[in-house]
Protein backbone atom coordinates (compact mmCIF):
# COMPACT_ATOMS: atom_id res chain seq x y z
CA UNK A 1 0.00 0.00 0.00
CA UNK A 2 1.02 3.59 -0.39
CA UNK A 3 -0.13 6.93 0.97
CA UNK A 4 -1.08 9.84 -1.25
CA UNK A 5 -1.73 13.42 -0.26
CA UNK A 6 -4.52 15.23 -2.07
CA UNK A 7 -5.64 18.79 -1.57
CA UNK A 8 -9.36 19.52 -1.81
CA UNK A 9 -11.52 22.53 -1.08
CA UNK A 10 -13.56 21.36 1.90
CA UNK A 11 -16.15 24.10 1.52
CA UNK A 12 -16.93 23.08 -2.06
CA UNK A 13 -17.22 19.43 -1.04
CA UNK A 14 -19.53 20.32 1.85
CA UNK A 15 -21.65 22.32 -0.59
CA UNK A 16 -22.21 19.13 -2.58
CA UNK A 17 -22.42 16.77 0.37
CA UNK A 18 -22.93 18.15 3.89
CA UNK A 19 -21.95 14.76 5.35
CA UNK A 20 -18.35 15.52 4.34
CA UNK A 21 -17.98 17.69 7.41
CA UNK A 22 -14.54 16.59 8.61
CA UNK A 23 -11.18 15.53 7.30
CA UNK A 24 -11.92 11.97 8.44
CA UNK A 25 -15.22 11.91 6.49
CA UNK A 26 -13.51 13.27 3.39
CA UNK A 27 -10.67 10.73 3.74
CA UNK A 28 -13.18 7.85 3.94
CA UNK A 29 -15.13 9.18 0.95
CA UNK A 30 -11.99 9.54 -1.17
CA UNK A 31 -10.81 6.05 -0.17
CA UNK A 32 -14.18 4.61 -1.26
CA UNK A 33 -13.90 6.39 -4.63
CA UNK A 34 -10.38 5.05 -5.18
CA UNK A 35 -11.37 1.51 -4.14
CA UNK A 36 -14.38 1.55 -6.49
CA UNK A 37 -12.27 2.78 -9.40
CA UNK A 38 -9.63 0.10 -8.82
CA UNK A 39 -12.39 -2.52 -8.76
CA UNK A 40 -13.80 -1.12 -12.05
CA UNK A 41 -10.35 -1.28 -13.62
CA UNK A 42 -9.99 -4.91 -12.53
CA UNK A 43 -13.34 -5.74 -14.11
CA UNK A 44 -12.46 -3.89 -17.32
CA UNK A 45 -9.27 -5.90 -17.55
CA UNK A 46 -11.11 -9.22 -17.28
CA UNK A 47 -13.74 -8.14 -19.83
CA UNK A 48 -11.15 -7.50 -22.52
CA UNK A 49 -10.54 -10.35 -24.92
CA UNK A 50 -7.60 -10.92 -27.17
CA UNK A 51 -7.73 -10.50 -30.94
CA UNK A 52 -7.39 -14.26 -31.24
CA UNK A 53 -10.41 -14.86 -28.99
CA UNK A 54 -12.48 -12.35 -30.97
CA UNK A 55 -11.40 -13.98 -34.24
CA UNK A 56 -12.36 -17.44 -33.00
CA UNK A 57 -15.77 -16.23 -31.83
CA UNK A 58 -16.40 -14.53 -35.19
CA UNK A 59 -15.41 -17.65 -37.14
CA UNK A 60 -17.64 -19.82 -34.96
CA UNK A 61 -20.59 -17.47 -35.49
CA UNK A 62 -20.04 -17.44 -39.27
CA UNK A 63 -19.76 -21.22 -39.40
CA UNK A 64 -22.95 -21.57 -37.38
CA UNK A 65 -24.82 -19.23 -39.71
CA UNK A 66 -23.64 -21.07 -42.84
CA UNK A 67 -24.55 -24.42 -41.27
CA UNK A 68 -28.18 -23.25 -41.08
CA UNK A 69 -28.36 -22.70 -44.86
Amino acid sequence: MCSVTVEVDQEILRGFNPALDSTVAIRRWVQQLIDMRIHEMELEDTETMSIEEAREMTLAAVREEYAKV
